[in-house]
């Protein structure tokens, strides 16, 4: 079973609750942060802390004194520094959340695995499976909590998701299909364009629905994939088809220049789940239960039954019914931004002295880069892979 499954069924037992989402549950560290960066994420997660128990940001880093101070002062964060090496020599914080350009992971994360600094890297965990492994190996060597900052993983429809997989209340998964798309004006400036600073549709995008596949599914043994490479020379367009070693097939596509259906669907021999709200950040379930069909061979279409199925009444009955929502399984909201909720299991792992989250290990970080990696060999981009 996937140790994200295997960690849902084990918690579940364990606490006996009724709750949505038990692996929440338990003792949190309090947690002082150090924000690396200045950019759009950074500030979504310290106002995301506002939700967290024992959390908050007490410092934020940059390249220059002024975008940190414009930025601590903003979001009421009482220290600033200028400079990475030195927010890592700083001391008085308990964790440090990198959100830096995906090019400069690698250099911040050893940065402060070398401090001793537990961290968390915000999504992708790296630019390629190569330098994902660089962090994992120095992390796991030296003993340091080191996690991808991967949030959609841990909120409460997410973890409903999981659970229901896990206790195998679906059945057998058969498919899964998602996607992640925006249509992004063009702006060789900004870093999704930019292949320097890890731009692209599956680092900014795309990774969203792979590494729920991953959770749920492990590592793909077949990937295909086809793909538009802009003038900017990044993945603007990507489309995957995964088969994975039980048999179950995923088809995923992401896009930084095209709205896509943004969401995820789980279908499987005894019930179909789809998340409601954007794959990003759901706030509920859409569950169908069946069971399978059975069909009689040989003059099945000519009985009373099949008859009244393809009459008018029947047919004008199901186009109605398709008009109202799936069987509900369940509001799953999620408080604040979600942000939080990434934050409070790092607090979780620290309090019970590991180094990695079950929920969201190292291993799967790295699969999915190397997944990406393949897709980017697949669709001919270069430079990444």
């Amino acid at each position: 079973m996937r140790p994200a499954l295997e960690s849902a069924r084990l918690l579940g037992q364990r606490t006996g609750s009724g709750n949505a989402w038990p692996e929440f549950e338990g003792v949190l560290m309090a947690t002082r942060w150090a924000i690396f960066g200045t950019g759009g994420i950074s500030a979504k997660f310290v106002l995301g802390l506002a939700r967290a128990r024992q959390a908050r940001a007490v410092l934020v880093a940059s390249r220059t004194g002024a975008r940190a101070r414009r930025f601590a002062d903003a979001l009421q964060i009482e220290r600033s520094i200028e400079g990475y090496a030195e927010a890592a020599r700083a001391g008085g914080f308990d964790a440090a959340y990198i959100a830096t350009p995906t090019s400069e992971h690698v250099a911040h994360a050893l940065l402060c695995i070398e401090a001793g600094i537990p961290l968390l890297v915000e999504k992708p965990l790296a630019m390629s499976a190569a330098d994902g492994r660089r962090i994992a190996d120095a992390a796991r060597a030296a003993g340091v909590f080191c996690m991808e900052a991967m949030w959609t993983r841990f909120l409460p429809a997410v973890a409903r998701l999981r659970q229901l997989v896990a206790a195998g209340e679906l059945g057998d998964i058969r498919q899964v299909s998602g996607s992640f798309g925006f249509g992004y004006a063009f702006d060789p400036a900004l870093h999704r364009f930019d292949p320097a600073r890890g731009g692209g549709a599956l680092s900014h995008l795309g990774i969203y629905p792979l590494s729920l596949a991953q959770m749920l599914l492990g590592a793909p043994e077949q990937v295909r994939a086809t793909g538009r490479i802009g003038d900017s020379g990044v993945d603007e367009d990507v489309t995957m088809a995964l088969r994975y070693r039980n048999g179950a097939l995923a088809s995923l596509a992401t896009s930084i220049r095209a709205p896509l259906g943004n969401g995820f669907r789980v279908s499987a021999t005894h019930g179909a789940a789809t998340l409601a709200g954007p794959v990003f950040r759901p706030w509920g379930l859409r569950i169908r239960r069946h069971q399978p069909r059975i069909e009689l061979a040989g003059g099945a279409g000519l009985s009373t039954r099949a008859k009244l199925r393809e009459g008018h009444l029947a047919q004008r009955l199901n186009q109605w019914r398709g008009l109202l929502p799936a069987a509900a399984g369940g509001r799953h909201f999620f408080a604040g931004n979600g942000y939080h909720y990434e934050a409070e299991e790092v607090a979780r792992c620290l309090a019970s002295g590991w180094t990695e989250s079950p929920l969201m290990p190292l291993a799967d970080s790295i699969a999915v880069l190397d997944t990406m990696d393949r897709v980017r060999h697949e669709i001919g981009r270069k430079g990444q892979a």
